[in-house]
């Protein structure tokens, strides 16, 4: 019996998202259709999973595309990490992971548990908007750049409340 309640082997794809000039082209795979109809995609349009995709350890959200499917983006870091590449066969396994859980950055998780006033601001928001705001800060490469997207992140927080 495997660990998994769900696990499924796929190719990774590509899927350009955009229009025009704007067309970012990602690396995904795409959830195969009888396991879309048997999620909960009508309760979370966005479902997030935790889980393996070739051995390597994968979180994140089964996100829509306009005509039904559902694709999981694979990161260019992740990618070569793995040695995978477009066109790979790829086994992928996965559990429905807690719909609200974000990784929060060291220096955020830091900020919050001496910061009342931030905790309670914080504790107030969407888990979209907490894991927009945490990807915003993990993002930057310096020191200097995460101190001063905390900083922004705390006046974007004090504006919403205002």
């Amino acid at each position: 019996m495997s660990y998994y309640d769900y696990g499924f082997d796929t190719v990774i794809d590509r899927l350009p998202i955009g229009n025009g000039h704007k067309v970012l082209t990602y690396h995904v795979v795409f959830l195969l259709d009888d396991l879309v109809t048997a999620l909960p995609f009508d309760r979370y349009p966005k479902l997030r999973i935790i889980g393996e995709l070739a051995d390597h350890p994968i979180r994140g959200a089964w996100n829509p595309v306009a005509d039904g499917r559902k694709y999981f983006i694979l990161s260019a870091p992740f990618l070569k990490a793995a040695g995978l590449a477009i066109g790979d066969a790829v086994e992928v396994r996965f559990n429905i992971d807690d719909q609200d859980y974000v990784e929060v950055p060291p220096e955020l998780e830091a900020r919050l548990q001496h910061d009342d006033e931030l905790r309670t601001l914080w504790e107030g928001i969407s888990a979209g908007k907490k894991r927009f705001y945490c990807h915003h800060l993990a993002s930057a490469k310096r020191a200097d750049t995460r101190e001063k997207r905390l900083a922004d992140i705390y006046q974007a927080l004090v504006s919403d409340r205002n």
